[in-house]
């Protein structure tokens, strides 16, 4: 187990000589006690900071995260990607792996060959803290974490806001998220199932109805009410109305009205701003329930 400041030490000797080349100079705090590393600290987040020209870049730790912020000037800070760190379960090579991620974000960004793109701000992600006092994650949220958890989606992720204005939890999950995540389910790397479920309970435990519906009925339904599939979940599942949730739903899209309902979502209707309230399974699924 990492403590936030010697794992910020770790991506700092890391990114270093990356981040040299491009120009950036790492910003020291003061009254720094002699030999150690440049970390500015606050409540419930610690970060290192660099600056070229005009331009400030911070590297923040929150939660299980890694934020990568840039502003310019005297403007505000804009969240360009989130990165895991799970100072819980991260090793030596998890914290490489990490800053090839941060370098290569901040090279294309920054280096010779980068080109200046405009982009809208990353919508706001619901911390830990956040939801502890009562505020309720959000589809976005579980986007960026299972985002941080599956590189490979991060374009999918910030394309999908950019094209919308909005976020689309259906949208990326049936569309690009889900193949990830079957495939831990269906496969055999028992941390990466891990750190999925970790994401998924803490998101179910506390998130909204409709978040609710994209963990249990988009994401999850996908298990095709298969006995072994959804075996290895309750493995991973502690909560007991989250794994009856599961059970339910999957025996209902193995029914005809849920059948009807997986071609929905396999044809949805045509995005229609501004705003989607529930999932569209969650929908199909209310509208064939008998009305009382």
């Amino acid at each position: 187990m990492l403590n936030r400041n010697d794992a910020l030490a770790l991506i700092l000797k890391g990114c270093t000589e990356k981040f040299e080349q491009i120009g950036f100079t790492t910003v020291v705090p003061q009254n720094l006690e002699k030999g150690a590393a440049p970390v500015f600290v606050g409540e419930e987040e610690a970060y290192l900071e660099f600056t070229k020209d005009d331009i400030t870049l911070r590297l923040i730790s929150h939660d299980n995260l890694l934020d990568v912020t840039e502003k310019s000037g005297d403007g505000d800070f804009v969240k360009t990607e989130s990165n895991l760190l799970d100072l819980d379960e991260f090793e030596e090579r998890d914290i490489k792996s990490l800053c090839n991620e941060i370098c290569d974000t901040v090279g294309t960004s920054y280096g010779k060959k980068a080109r200046q793109v405009a982009t809208k701000k990353t919508p706001h992600t619901i911390s830990k803290s956040a939801a502890k006092n009562g505020t309720e994650y959000d589809a976005n949220t579980l986007a960026s974490r299972i985002s941080t958890l599956y590189p490979e989606l991060k374009d999918a992720y910030k394309e999908n806001f950019q094209t919308y204005d909005e976020f689309l939890g259906d949208d990326f999950f049936v569309n690009h998220a889900n193949k990830y995540i079957m495939e831990t389910i269906r496969g055999n790397d028992k941390q990466q199932m891990k750190k999925l479920f970790k994401i998924l309970s803490d998101i179910y435990e506390n998130g909204s109805n409709d978040v609710q519906d994209l963990v249990v009925v988009t994401i999850l339904g996908e298990l095709d009410n298969d006995e072994k599939l959804i075996a290895k979940c309750r493995e991973e599942i502690t909560d007991e109305d989250f794994y009856e949730t599961l059970v339910a739903v999957n025996k209902y899209l193995a029914s005809p009205a849920g059948k009807k309902a997986k071609e929905l979502m396999k044809n949805p209707p045509a995005y229609k701003p501004p705003k989607k309230k529930q999932g569209m399974m969650a929908q199909a699924m209310q509208n064939s329930m008998p009305q009382q």
